[in-house]
């Protein structure tokens, strides 16, 4: 697919239009949530939930061999092949875990395709897994403030980090499928500390958050919980209190599952960008050519 590493490398040229087009992207698939819902719920009105499930878990299924397939030809030209096909398999089997302990029902497999382009484009635009990841992870805390301040405000729900990490693992994929199409080099001992991560603009601006966070909380003007009782916070991370570590609420679907807490997830995300920044420490990424 030459038109894909062609569409790639122009992402890279023309980054003001980039950055444009990424966020017009992330707010179309942010702003029509509740029409989104609608929509599905009518879907399982006419063909059961049940059924709806079935066929989300099969097109998910049929969507990762298809991409599978496609990173494995891409790769075989790839001199640093070994390093992305590692991470392939690991962000499989990471999306396979978060499947079975953090999903409550099969549409939520619809976070992997949607940022698989996102990932894509920011890997262009950066040339590095952590920054992308970086700015993932803020592009999906950012759909999740939307839905917990706007479409739930006063509802008792948690600000959901389960869907912030599907968002984060579809956008690996995304990453990886990029790397696939670009030119990956491995990279020598001596040039592997040349730029340093944390100087990225996206892991500068996720750190920032976090320490922000951290700040609030410390200062009781953030709680990690609602506590109605308490007057003097801004802002709750979470209005829910899970009845237990893994528990099934009925209306969100079949599966038992466990609700990250605002202490876990983000734990749980930033340790996952750090597992992905060993990539940029490996590998060299360029528009270039392959020999």
């Amino acid at each position: 697919m030459p038109t894909l590493s062609r569409l790639l490398a122009a992402i890279h040229s023309h980054p003001r239009w980039s950055w444009a087009a990424l966020t017009a992207y992330a707010a179309a698939v942010t702003f029509p949530h509740e029409n989104v819902q609608w929509l599905v719920n009518q879907i399982a009105i006419r063909i059961t939930h049940r059924h709806l499930y079935q066929v989300s878990a099969a097109i998910t299924v049929a969507g990762a061999a298809w991409l599978t397939w496609i990173l494995v030809r891409r790769l075989k030209t790839q001199t640093a092949q070994s390093t992305v096909a590692v991470f392939w398999v690991v962000t499989l089997a990471l999306i396979g875990c978060t499947w079975r302990l953090l999903t409550a029902n099969n549409v939520e497999l619809v976070h992997y395709p949607q940022y698989i382009p996102e990932g894509m484009a920011l890997l262009a635009l950066t040339f590095s897994p952590a920054e992308s990841m970086a700015w993932i992870a803020l592009f999906g805390g950012l759909d999740e403030c939307f839905q917990y301040w706007a479409l739930s405000h006063g509802r008792p729900v948690p600000f959901d980090f389960n869907d912030v990490y599907m968002d984060l693992l579809g956008g690996a994929a995304g990453v990886l499928l990029a790397m696939a199409f670009l030119r990956c080099d491995a990279r020598g001992h001596a040039s592997r500390n040349a730029s340093p991560i944390w100087k990225r603009p996206g892991v500068i601006a996720i750190l920032a958050v976090t320490a922000v966070g951290i700040l609030l909380w410390s200062l009781g003007l953030m709680l990690l919980f609602e506590d109605r009782t308490n007057p003097h916070y801004w802002f709750a991370l979470s209005r829910f209190h899970a009845p237990a570590f893994w528990f099934q609420v009925y209306a969100n679907g079949p599966n038992q599952y466990h609700t990250l807490s605002p202490v876990e997830g983000p734990i749980l995300i930033l340790g996952t960008i750090g597992l992905y920044a060993w990539i940029d420490r490996r590998v060299k990424i360029s528009a270039g050519r392959r020999p």
